[in-house]
C-alpha cells in the first residue's frame, strides 16, 4: 500500500445472503467434524465403532495413507498441534487448513466480508493444483509412517 492510503472496510463490496449461508455451512461442517473428534479424544463416544479397523494394515501389516488421521485430528482439536503433526504428518497439515477454512468462513458468514485472495486462489486452473498438492502430502505423510513402522519392527 502506498503511504497515506486506506482501505475503507465499509465500502467494500459484501456477500450475498446465499453465500454467506453457504460460508455459515462450511462454519458448521468443520466445527461438527472438530467437535466430534474433541468428544472422541475426551471419551464421550467412541470413533472406533464407527471407522473400524484397517483392513489394510491388517492384511499387509503397514499402516494404510489414513492410518493415524483420526488420533492425530484428536490430539489436533485437543490443543496438540505438534503431536498430531509427529503422529500423522498430514493429518495436522489437513486440520490446519479445515481451522483456516472454518475461520475465513465464520467471518464470511457473520460479517459478510469477500475475501477476493480466496476466489483468485481457488480458481479453476488454480483447483488441479491444490488437488496435486493434497495428493503429495497424503503420500508424504503416508511414507513417514511407513518409514517409522519399519524402523520400529527393525528395533532401530
Amino acid at each position: 500500500m502506498i503511504e497515506g492510503q486506506h482501505v475503507n472496510w465499509r465500502n467494500r463490496e459484501k456477500l450475498s445472503s446465499s453465500a454467506r449461508l453457504a460460508a455459515g455451512g462450511v462454519f458448521f461442517v468443520v466445527a461438527v467434524g472438530f467437535g466430534l473428534l474433541w468428544a472422541s479424544s475426551n471419551g464421550y463416544i467412541n470413533l472406533s465403532n464407527w471407522f473400524g479397523v484397517c483392513g489394510f494394515k491388517q492384511r499387509f501389516g503397514l499402516p494404510c495413507p489414513g492410518c493415524g488421521w483420526t488420533h492425530a485430528a484428536e490430539m489436533f482439536v485437543t490443543g496438540h498441534p505438534l503431536k498430531a503433526l509427529i503422529i500423522q504428518p498430514a493429518a495436522g497439515v489437513f486440520c490446519l487448513v479445515f481451522l483456516l477454512a472454518a475461520i475465513f468462513a465464520l467471518h464470511c458468514a457473520v460479517f459478510g466480508i469477500d475475501f477476493g485472495f480466496l476466489q483468485r486462489f481457488f480458481c479453476s486452473k488454480n483447483v488441479c493444483f491444490l488437488l496435486v498438492v493434497a495428493c503429495f502430502v497424503i503420500i508424504a505423510g503416508w511414507m513417514v509412517n511407513l518409514i517409522r513402522t519399519v524402523l520400529e519392527d527393525s528395533g532401530v
